[in-house]
């Protein structure tokens, strides 16, 4: 029903601007119309979507330290969302481990 509403309003404005401006130029002008309409719903209902919260895992007692090789900034993990290690300066750090008791799956 409500593709045929749809329809039936693009018609309308077909028919109208049609006689006013040239049926070509209105084919035109509703299909524009049309598209820019869609383009826009998606755009938006997709920046007002929520992506949903990370699930969290304590890490803490597996003593996880990551080094940045690169300025030589260190980093002690006590909670992880994934299992990639972190970036800095634009490259992975490299995981060194200080203690603690070995993770059962990779992290």
């Amino acid at each position: 029903m409500r593709k045929a509403l749809v329809a039936a309003v693009a018609v309308a404005l077909f028919v109208v601007l049609g006689t006013e401006y040239g049926y070509v130029r209105s084919a035109v002008a509703v299909a524009m119309g049309a598209a820019i309409l869609v383009i826009g719903v998606r755009y938006t209902t997709s920046v007002v979507a929520v992506p949903p919260e990370p699930e969290l895992e304590d890490v803490a007692e597996y003593g996880l330290k990551y080094v940045c090789r690169m300025c030589g900034l260190e980093l002690k993990v006590e909670v992880a969302a994934h299992d990639r290690p972190p970036r800095h300066c634009g490259e992975a750090m490299e995981l060194v481990r200080t203690g603690g008791r070995p993770p059962l799956r990779p992290l």
